[in-house]
């Protein structure tokens, strides 16, 4: 698990252990990082795809 975050770019990191591993909600997560509404959606469908294609 730590090999494949740390593959990610420290937002898409943040991203991923907040929603998928501590379970923080969408909103919740935006408010904490300052973002505007439904933007961690879009980086969490990027930090999935990285994933997803990362060879580890």
């Amino acid at each position: 698990m730590e090999r494949a975050l740390g593959a990610l770019a420290p937002p898409l990191r943040r991203a991923i252990s907040a929603l998928c591993l501590e379970d923080a909600g969408l909103e919740q997560f935006e408010r904490r990082e300052g973002w505007p509404p439904r933007s961690a959606k879009v980086v969490l469908k990027l930090a999935l795809a990285q994933l997803a294609s990362a060879r580890l």
